[in-house]
């Protein structure tokens, strides 16, 4: 009885260590902010809350319209490129500021964006603007959820 309670708790540990071993992946999240953005990102949705007077009254999606793509592009040397619902895409620079905020001088348009989420797959940001022309005297939250 001894040999198979020996045998069975060596079963127990080889197994256990080949199933802890064989299930270690590295977590693509500790890779630094700056290797995960780049890429080029599809946008998924931009979603808007609407505040006037600091109460909430409109929780909104943009509709979509690509021509042929709508898509953020960020490249390794802080080149950048946007496109929402246009024929041509905004294109400048992008560069962080602090750990989370992304900065981008792109012509015609500058995004100023908090970063919410980053990982291999997903991406989100949002900024918060008192100049959105579908929204005049607002306070606005633009969410941007961008995917691979």
């Amino acid at each position: 009885m001894k040999n198979f309670t020996s045998l069975a708790l060596l079963c127990a540990v080889v197994c256990t260590s080949t199933l802890l071993i064989s299930c270690d992946k590295a977590d693509p999240t500790t890779r630094p902010k700056e290797q995960l953005i780049v890429g080029n990102w599809e946008i998924g949705r931009i979603q808007l809350k609407v505040f006037y007077g600091g109460v909430f009254v409109k929780d909104t999606i943009l509709k979509q319209a690509p021509r042929p793509k709508n898509y953020a592009n960020f490249d390794a040397n802080g080149g950048f490129a946007y496109k929402w619902n246009l024929n041509a895409a905004d294109i400048g620079t992008y560069q962080f500021k602090g750990t989370d905020s992304v900065i981008t001088n792109a012509i015609p348009n500058a995004y100023r964006w908090k970063m919410l989420t980053l990982t291999e797959d997903i991406f989100t940001v949002m900024n918060t603007t008192t100049n959105e022309p579908l929204y005049p005297g607002a306070t606005v939250e633009r969410y941007h959820t961008f995917i691979r």
